[in-house]
């Protein structure tokens, strides 16, 4: 879809450009033309203007002094029309009286003849001289001004076609994430949903109804605590934030506090390098929950018989490696995906949405994540921030 709008935009920008060329490409041809006009008529007196001065037009036949240049190019004119005398050169055309600048075809070629009248004797000087702007050759600069402008309207359409696509990205990513996220949520709902109908139809048929009812009001709390992260998820997918200092010093410290109880029924030993001082810019509730699922996810994949799990936090790195039971190499590319699981079992409980969540708040920050990680030794999630 997000291809077609690409060309369709490229198109019209390249449709607007051609269009702009052709009107473009009338002015200028037609100021082209008038110019040469005015430049030929310009230069043509010019010209008469020495010769009228060279010529006695009192005498019956014209002076010698001329110069033989313009000569050649000259036409004398009495009063009656007939001609006094006319350069090797100057065209056979009708003889005129009109003064200014008249243009003639002689020969397939166009001519351009200036009219003057020096005085009072009714006498005129015709100038003239091969028209530098043939209409024969009008075909020729539309023909060129056309290809130009169609290689123009061409490079026109792959650049715009190029910053379209460019543009259009961010549109089509947001696309491709809310119909992954509307199958993987369409997915997800569908098995606790199940669940209720499953409990409640149990209880009909057997009457015990406390236990169904009971069963229901899990399936549901289950189906509420999953609703809630894809909320989470979708509005970090919206989410702009004004950045603010951040002791993440603090933060970090008050994560494990937090967690101390959990680590101790689950016979894992936090320890924490939290180094005095780091600030950030950002925001406090979200970096908080990057801290909060990563120990959490921490503490629920270690072993059965505990471990350790060590938080260290120095300038531009949080680090949290576990001891747990680790990520196989084919999955751990895909930790970071909505909705998966690296425990196809599920034993561990959750909807994996939480490492989906801490990437998501990483992104906002501009910051990195990265994980390594061996099964049965245990998993390493770094943050690099700066």
């Amino acid at each position: 879809m997000f291809k077609h709008i690409s060309h369709r935009i490229a198109l019209q920008f390249t449709v607007f450009v051609f269009l702009l060329f052709m009107v473009n490409g009338a002015i200028f041809l037609s100021i082209d033309f008038t110019n040469s006009r005015r430049q030929t008529q310009n230069r043509l007196e010019r010209i008469s203007r020495p010769a009228l001065e060279w010529l006695d037009l009192d005498e019956p036949t014209l002076p010698p002094r001329m110069p033989p240049d313009v000569l050649e190019r000259v036409r004398v004119l009495n009063a009656s029309g007939e001609t006094l005398f006319a350069g090797i050169f100057f065209p056979p055309v009708p003889a005129s009286h009109r003064g200014g600048l008249s243009r003639f075809m002689v020969d397939d070629e166009r001519m351009a003849i200036f009219t003057t009248r020096p005085g009072k004797s009714g006498q005129v000087i015709q100038i003239a001289e091969v028209d530098r702007l043939q209409k024969r050759d009008t075909p020729l600069r539309i023909g060129l001004y056309l290809l130009v402008s169609i290689l123009v309207s061409t490079l026109t359409y792959l650049v715009g076609l190029f910053f379209a696509r460019r543009s259009l990205k961010p549109a089509e990513e947001m696309m491709a994430r809310l119909e992954q996220f509307t199958q993987d949520a369409s997915h997800e709902l569908r098995t606790p949903l199940a669940a209720l109908r499953s409990s409640l139809d149990l209880a009909l048929k057997t009457g015990k109804h406390r236990e169904g009812i009971e069963s229901a009001k899990q399936d549901v709390a289950d189906v509420t605590k999953l609703v809630e992260r894809l909320l989470e998820l979708t509005s970090l997918d919206q989410f702009h934030f004004a950045r603010s200092s951040v002791d993440l010093s603090s933060l970090v410290s008050a994560s494990i506090d937090r967690y101390q109880a959990l680590a101790n029924e689950k016979k894992v030993h936090l320890i924490g390098s939290v180094d005095s001082a780091v600030t950030v810019q950002g925001d406090s509730a979200l970096l908080s929950q990057v801290c909060s699922n990563l120990l959490a996810n921490a503490i629920k994949f270690s072993k059965a018989e505990g471990g350790s799990i060590y938080i260290g936090l120095k300038h531009k790195q949080f680090t949290i490696r576990d001891e747990g039971i680790g990520i196989p190499p084919e999955t751990l590319s895909h930790v970071f995906d909505r909705f998966f699981q690296a425990d196809p079992s599920r034993a561990h409980g959750g909807y994996g949405l939480g490492l989906a969540l801490v990437k998501r708040i990483v992104e906002l920050h501009g910051w990195q994540i990265h994980v390594v990680s061996a099964v049965g030794k245990g998993t390493t999630f770094t943050v690099t921030f700066g």
